[in-house]
Order: C-alpha cells, then sequence, then structure tokens
C-alpha cells in the first residue's frame, strides 16, 4: 500500500483510465503479470485482483494460460455487445440518479468553470472540434465528456469518482433531430466563448433536452430508452452508487487513527481497557492481522499498553496525545479523504439545504434541531459536534435516495476529522463558537420558516469550516503530504 491508497485499485485505476483513453485499445492485450508486477512493484496476487475488476466491470476478458484482452471500445461497436443481454433499468431509480446529478453537477462545473485559465481551455476546445452533428452517438459522448472536463478540473478524485459513481455519462441519449443537435452545437460553442471571456454560464440559454433521456411507459411496465449495464446504478440503485463512491481504504491506519482520536476526545481515558483484538475486528470489519499491527504501532508511541491476558489499556492521555510525534505522511490518505469530501459539501451544501428544507415536516423538526445542537454544546460537548448534527439533519430530509447515498458518504467521511492527530481541540475556542453560532443561526432561519437563509447559511458554515480545516492541515504540516497522495491534474489534463 502507498500513500493508503489499497495498490490493487490503484492499479484497477491507472488500467481502466488507460483502457477508456484508448492508450490500450481494444483488441489488445494487457502486459504480462510479471511486467505489472515490475511496473507498480507489487505481487502477483495484487496485480491478480486488479485484473479481475476489470473483468468484472466489462473492460478485458480473462482465459487461461494467455494475458487479457481489452474488450472496452469507446466507438461503441463492443460496447453495444455487452449492452445487448443486460436487463432493464428502473424508472424510479433513474429519475432519482437524474435529479441527483442537477444538484451535484451545477455547482461543481461552475467552480470548475472558475479554476480554468490559460492553456486549461484547449481540451474543451479540442472536444468541441470532434463534435459533428451528424453522427449522434459520438456527438453525445462528446458532449459528455465536454461537461465532464469541469468536473474533472477541480482536480478532486472524491468529487469526480461521487459524479460518475451516477453512472450519467455511461448513458447514450436518443439521438434526436439533427436541428436538435445543431442548435445544441451553436450553444455549447457559445457557452464556451462566454465563459473563457469572463462572462456567467447562465448568460448563455440551453434547450430543455430531457426527453432524450425520458422513461417510457411499454405494455403496462416502465422501460428505459436508454440501455444500461448490469452494474449501473441506474438498475442497482443506490447501493451500486455507494459501493462505487467509497473505494477500500487502508484497514489499520484507520484503526489506529480512529482510536487515536477517541482518546483524543477523551471517550478513552488513560488505565482504560480498549476493546479486545475481537472486539476490535467487529467494530472495523478487518482481520485480526490487521487489528496487531495496529495496536503494535500504537504501543510503539506509548499511546497503550498491552498486557497478555488482560488486555490493551490507554496509557496516554489527550495532553501527551497532542505531542506524540506522527509522520504526516502516515495520516496524509485520511487528510486528503477528508478535504476532498469537505470540498464537495462546500459547493453543494446550498441547493441540498434548500432541498431538505422543502421536506414537509424540515421546518416543524427545526426546533428539535437547535434542542440537539445546545445540548452537544453545552452539556455532551467532546470536540465540534455542531456542524455533524446540521449535516445529519440535511441528509435525514434529502428526498432522492442517491443524494443522500452520497450525503451519507461524507457523513461517514467528515468523521476523519476527530481520527487526525491535533486537528480537532478538546476544548472551545473562538472558531468553534463561531461555527458552532453559525450553526444555531441556521437553525433558527428555518424554525422561523425562511429557508432560503437556511440554505445560505449552512453553506456559508460549511465553507467557513473547509477553510478553517485547511488552514490548521497547512499549520501542522499536513497539506504538502495530502497533495501529494494523488496528482489532481492528472484527472482532467
Amino acid at each position: 500500500m502507498k500513500n493508503g491508497i489499497v495498490m490493487y485499485e490503484k492499479i484497477y485505476r491507472i488500467l481502466k483510465n488507460k483502457i477508456e483513453c484508448g492508450l490500450l485499445p481494444s483488441g489488445s492485450r494487457l502486459p504480462s503479470r510479471t511486467d505489472l508486477c515490475r511496473e507498480f512493484g507489487t505481487s502477483e496476487k495484487t496485480v491478480r485482483h486488479a485484473v479481475k475488476l476489470l473483468s468484472d466491470y466489462g473492460l478485458v476478458e480473462t482465459g487461461q494460460r494467455k494475458r487479457p484482452t481489452v474488450t472496452f471500445d469507446y466507438s461503441g461497436a463492443l460496447e453495444e455487445k455487452r449492452l445487448l443481454p443486460l436487463r432493464k433499468a428502473d424508472v424510479t431509480t433513474a429519475g432519482d440518479l437524474l435529479k441527483t446529478g442537477i444538484f451535484l453537477c451545477y455547482p461543481i462545473i461552475q467552480y470548475g468553470i472558475d479554476l480554468c485559465g490559460g492553456n486549461d481551455w484547449h481540451i474543451p476546445e479540442a472536444i468541441l472540434g470532434k463534435m459533428e452533428p451528424d453522427r449522434p452517438i459520438e456527438f453525445w459522448r462528446l458532449s459528455n465528456r465536454f461537461w465532464r472536463f469541469f468536473i474533472a478540473r477541480t482536480g478532486n478524485d472524491f468529487i469526480l469518482r461521487a459524479v460518475d459513481s451516477l453512472g450519467l455519462s455511461e448513458l447514450d441519449p436518443l439521438p434526436g433531430s439533427l436541428e436538435v443537435r445543431t442548435e445544441y452545437f451553436t450553444r455549447l460553442k457559445e457557452f464556451l466563448y462566454t465563459i473563457k471571456t469572463g462572462g456567467k454560464p447562465t448568460e448563455v440559454r440551453f434547450a430543455d433536452l430531457s426527453f432524450l433521456y425520458r422513461f417510457l411507459p411499454d405494455g403496462g411496465e416502465h422501460s428505459p430508452v436508454c440501455k444500461v449495464a448490469s452494474d449501473s446504478p441506474f438498475r442497482l440503485g443506490a447501493k451500486e452508487l455507494g459501493r462505487r463512491i467509497s473505494w477500500a481504504e487502508e484497514q489499520y491506519s484507520r484503526v489506529y487513527l480512529d482510536l487515536l482520536g477517541l482518546i483524543a476526545i477523551g471517550k478513552y481515558r488513560p488505565g482504560d481497557r480498549l476493546p479486545s483484538h475481537a472486539g476490535l475486528r467487529q467494530i472495523y470489519g478487518v482481520s485480526v492481522d490487521t487489528t496487531i499491527k495496529a495496536v503494535q504501532l500504537l504501543k510503539q508511541w506509548g499511546v497503550v499498553t498491552a498486557v497478555r491476558g488482560k488486555g490493551i489499556f490507554v496509557a496516554m492521555g489527550p495532553e501527551k496525545l497532542r505531542h506524540i510525534p506522527i509522520d504526516p505522511a502516515l495520516v496524509a490518505y485520511h487528510v486528503r479523504r477528508y478535504l476532498d469530501s469537505l470540498e464537495l459539501l462546500s459547493l453543494t451544501a446550498e441547493g441540498v439545504a434548500a432541498h431538505a428544507a422543502a421536506h414537509d415536516t424540515a421546518v416543524e423538526n427545526a426546533g428539535k434541531l437547535g434542542s440537539k445542537l445546545e445540548d452537544w454544546w453545552n452539556n455532551s460537548y467532546l470536540y465540534q459536534l455542531s456542524p455533524i448534527v446540521l449535516l445529519e439533519f440535511l441528509t435525514d430530509y434529502i428526498e432522492y435516495s442517491a443524494l443522500r447515498t452520497v450525503y451519507k458518504v461524507i457523513q461517514k467521511n467528515y468523521h476523519i476529522g476527530r481520527s487526525i492527530p491535533k486537528l480537532l481541540h478538546h476544548a472551545k475556542n473562538r472558531h468553534n463558537r463561531e461555527i458552532h453560532r453559525q450553526c444555531v443561526e441556521a437553525a433558527e432561519a428555518l424554525a422561523s420558516n425562511s429557508p432560503d437563509i437556511f440554505a445560505k447559511k449552512a453553506a456559508e458554515m460549511f465553507r467557513y469550516t473547509h477553510q478553517l480545516i485547511i488552514r490548521e492541515c497547512k499549520r501542522l504540516g499536513y497539506w504538502q503530504p495530502a497533495m501529494r497522495v494523488y496528482d489532481g491534474t492528472l484527472l482532467w489534463k
């Protein structure tokens, strides 16, 4: 494992990108296992696992005693073969995913546009240069690539994965008429010129093309116009979406970091006995080898002691914990995942909060939200929990299951903050007070039936928190190692 990323997934993603970009074209063979082991500095078992993922997703075909053959074809000829026998998508799920795409993509694309400058524009220009309205299948696929560029331009792997996981780019819409495609193409060129010259994206008005993706009743059953792959969220729903977003992580570091976080906030105090290895395995869903490795590292730092036959005991309190020397590289992956999730939250929170506030009972329960915020602050304070309380409230009132799934992953990742050494403070300070004040004001706005103000204040609080965490990570020396976990420019260049 390197930088905390599970190696077989890293290999899978690199090979997948090469296949989808045409560097490994359809019909070509993957490098031998020996060559892949040498290239990535890993074992044959890891390479086999990565190749199996490629095979499971229909990107390569494997056979005994021969190297895997690439079967993915961007032109669609072989992709069509892969799609023909697949089951129908679910019409309700499709509508859910399309609505989720609107909530996520609009603010993310705007942010990607704001980041563009100089030679960045050459890429969307090149995509437009290849679009030909009289070739409908390739035209619409290149259109997807045009918009995806601005999402990838964020340089945020978590954001890109969340959007890609919706499966929207996998759809081939109805071709529409040549007139429709020509008009849309004209608007695209106008749009690119407008944003390049500093104009606002909203200055260009696009015609409603939702009919190209419509789901129609067919013989009493709802059938999708668009074909979908067997593993598409359009067929499998939110469960597949959550799996796509949540890649595996380095398990032992997750265990020791979470235990450090629980000790830091006073959940476990000096002399307390931690759960046994069997208990840790159950809590974190890991193997005994993983828990042993995590506990050994904690012992090396002097955080815990282990007595054979008696258990694992906390040996260090929160104050001393803040002074143990922890190599930032050991937490880099977790810091990056935390920061990436905060960025997606800060970009989409206003729209999602407005959506949640429109729920029938959201305003009725705003008082309960305010009471819970005050209770955590005044009676049950461990560390800054106010944003988590507000995030949980938003997630509970999201109507669309796909969007709720994305926010549940964000919610899970938000808790990483407590596990990052020295990042969160047990004592209240001016920053914590400011964050709590903003959360309370948001709850009060909702209670007074002002959903727009609620959405605005909630978004402002998450943006403030995001920027505060960035500054703290830079101060603690975590920022640079976290940015080296992956090169964000490789997502879009």
